[in-house]
């Protein structure tokens, strides 16, 4: 049988004990010196997880602001020059940075239409710093006239000569009212959707890759549209999951797309068939009803 050791007395010589700590090694507080000490240690490392979480709390609200200020968001349909429009543009998740998707819906001073949407790689300012920029330089680019496989080779200049770290992928192009014809070029970007009728397919590519990714040339396509045709641009984050490949998703998209020419209504479909609150990425649509 162990004999328990002798209990000290209390010290009497009139010596200091350490700030806060009574004599048996008790912290005021109640806790031990050993979990204090614990304590202690761990505080840097949760110092650093909150300064982290702020900083990008603070870039995203910054991110967004930017966006906002930039991307003229309607709350309805609007009307442009023989076409009834609607946009809706989706931020990633509350968990991921913003993304830089972006899109032009404007009039040109000849009477035709400017439609473009894109999409620059990466997340955060820098993402939406180039989309700010490519945004601008595209919608000063047009009214040149100049025709859109021009347009989409100046933009990958612009990629290469200003943010050559970046890649980003663009559909630019113009609608005729009187004709209704579209022309437009490519960089690498998912096709158009052309909802006809009971039908929706996606448009046959010009050829064009990414933005910054080559000098290479792009070019046009045209497509005379019908009234009562709906025209569907949208961002890869429509259609891109971590679980099911782009083809997967564009045919997801056409079926849900099929026989839906209000522009309200066709978002709204796709949207309950490919949206996730879960995405990682921004998410832009563009639904254009000829009339």
């Amino acid at each position: 049988m162990t004999t328990p050791a002798a209990r000290m007395p209390p010290d009497r010589s009139g010596a200091a004990q350490a700030d806060g700590v009574h004599p048996d090694g008790a912290h005021v507080d109640g806790t031990s010196g050993t979990t204090q000490a614990g304590l202690t240690q761990a505080d840097p490392a949760q110092a650093d997880t909150a300064r982290l979480a702020a900083e990008l709390a603070a870039e995203r609200n910054v991110t967004l602001e930017l966006q906002r200020a930039i991307l003229p968001l309607h709350d309805g349909p609007f009307d442009l020059p023989g076409l009834r429009a609607v946009v809706r543009y989706l931020p990633a998740s509350q968990d991921s940075r913003v993304g830089g998707d972006w899109y032009i819906t404007a009039e040109m001073p000849g009477g035709h239409v400017l439609l473009a949407i894109g999409d620059v790689g990466g997340h955060g300012l820098a993402a939406a710093a180039g989309m700010a920029r490519l945004r601008g330089a595209l919608a000063g680019l047009a009214i040149t006239g100049s025709p859109p496989e021009r347009l989409v080779g100046w933009l990958n200049d612009l990629v290469h000569h200003v943010g050559p770290e970046h890649t980003a992928s663009v559909v630019a192009g113009y609608f005729d009212p009187p004709t209704r014809v579209l022309t437009w070029a490519q960089a690498g970007h998912p096709p158009p959707v052309l909802v006809r009728g009971q039908r929706a397919t996606a448009l046959r590519q010009p050829s064009g890759i990414l933005l910054g990714a080559a000098r290479s040339g792009y070019e046009a396509a045209s497509l005379e549209l019908l009234p009562g045709d709906l025209i569907l641009l949208y961002s890869d984050g429509l259609i891109e999951r971590r679980h099911r490949s782009l083809d997967e998703g564009l045919a997801a998209l056409t079926k849900s797309a099929a026989g839906i020419t209000d522009p309200e209504n066709v978002i709204s479909a796709v949207l309950d068939t490919l949206g996730s609150a879960d995405t990682e990425d921004d998410t832009c649509l563009v639904a254009l009803y000829v009339r």
